[in-house]
């Protein structure tokens, strides 16, 4: 990460005290910030009282490292510590207690090219664990001696990084404090994003229909995230396969999966699951249902029955159901073949052989809204039809196009 150099200036003040020497931050691999303290000159210590007051003041420039698109939350890293000999002490060593210190301050916003300014009292807390609430999340912070973490006051809004800020911190120490030299580190601390991006499934209704292998879906949704998304899938999770449902692209704010359902998909009731992961490794996702609908319309007769003797009219009536897809209406058809000597009239377009036999072809058959059944009366003579013994065959499709016969 390149850093900016950020101005520190250290407030001309006229106390005797404690001497306090600002370093620069160092950026630790494990952990993360968005800028560092330059170095400056200390404040004499020639005649030690403890129980002084000092302040530090900085400014920062986070141009090459901050992105505008992004609200990272305000929060200050400050670590103190004595020097009893500068080049054995170490950090762990020489870290001062907690209470040696108090530190409270503001941060100053200007506006308007520095002609007007907004104040916004910071917290400093060396309180562990510190639960700091923001924009971005909630961090619950180990905060060791010597440790203080500032923030402004208001929790869950912490205000986030703008040019030409300034920082006015106020450094209490302890009566009791124990004469030393003490060093002061300031670093911007990277808070962590802890929220989960938030997906919203906007077309639940069009999965309230079923759908069939080689159908293909389309899921739209919204996904809404702080800091920025590092992936996006959606997922059919079946009892054989899990079914990746791939991003297509985005629209006026409207993220696009689609997918042509596999010809091997079976029939049920599946988990569809839109997922997205942010920069930080978060996961958020929505749901519904895929509902995939192979089983084919029943279809019965009603009448005439089985084996009756009808003379030139036929009194057909036929009911279709399909409890899932629903029937298409008008997909039912029916068809007469003469049976001699036991053998069916093969369908038309298929060679009688040595005999001859009557048939028709496939012929609709409309639906009757009053009575619920699909009904005509058959005219046998309109047909050419001869007496004799004839097989009845019906067949109708659903919506989907799941095809089913008369049994």
């Amino acid at each position: 990460m390149n850093h900016k150099t950020l101005t520190l200036i250290i407030t001309s003040i006229f106390i005797i005290g404690i001497m306090i020497v600002i370093t620069a931050g160092l950026v630790s691999a494990e952990e993360e910030y968005i800028g560092v303290i330059s170095n400056t000159t200390g404040i004499d210590i020639s005649n030690f009282i403890a129980g002084s007051t000092t302040t530090a003041n900085f400014s920062f420039d986070y141009e090459d490292i901050y992105d505008a698109d992004k609200h990272y939350p305000l929060i200050f890293k400050i670590n103190i510590s004595y020097l009893e000999d500068a080049e054995e002490c170490q950090l762990d060593d020489c870290s001062v207690w907690k209470n040696d210190f108090e530190i409270d301050g503001l941060l100053r916003r200007y506006y308007l090219f520095g002609a007007l300014h907004k104040d916004i009292k910071l917290k400093c807390s060396e309180e562990s664990p510190l639960t700091i609430n923001h924009q971005m999340g909630s961090n619950t912070l180990d905060v060791p001696e010597g440790i203080f973490y500032c923030y402004n006051t208001t929790e869950g809004t912490i205000e986030t990084l703008k040019k030409r800020n300034k920082i006015f911190l106020n450094i209490f120490s302890n009566p009791a404090l124990y004469p030393a030299t003490y060093k002061i580190t300031a670093q911007m601390f990277y808070a962590n994003d802890t929220y989960s991006p938030i997906v919203n499934i906007t077309n639940k209704n069009d999965f309230n229909v079923y759908y069939r292998e080689g159908n293909n879906i389309e899921v739209q949704a919204t996904i809404n995230e702080n800091m920025g998304l590092s992936n996006k899938w959606g997922t059919i999770f079946t009892p054989t396969q899990n079914i990746t449902v791939p991003f297509s692209h985005k629209t006026e704010g409207i993220y696009y999966f689609t997918k042509m359902l596999p010809n091997d998909i079976q029939e049920g009731n599946y988990i569809l699951k839109i997922t997205a992961e942010d920069t930080s490794g978060n996961i958020g996702n929505d749901s519904t249902t895929l509902k995939i609908d192979m089983t084919a319309p029943v279809i019965t007769l009603v009448s005439p029955e089985d084996k009756s003797v009808v003379s030139e009219i036929i009194p057909l009536k036929i009911n279709v159901t399909d409890e899932k897809s629903g029937t298409n209406q008008s997909s039912v058809y029916y068809r007469l073949r003469e049976i001699i000597s036991k053998q069916i009239c093969p369908e038309i377009g298929v060679p009688l052989g040595n005999y001859s036999c009557a048939r028709t072809d496939w012929i609709n058959l409309p639906y009757n809204p009053t009575t619920g059944f699909y009904e005509k009366e058959v005219n046998t003579t309109e047909l050419n039809l001869n007496s004799g013994e004839y097989w009845l065959d019906v067949k109708a499709k659903d919506i989907l196009g799941n095809e089913g016969f008369l049994e």
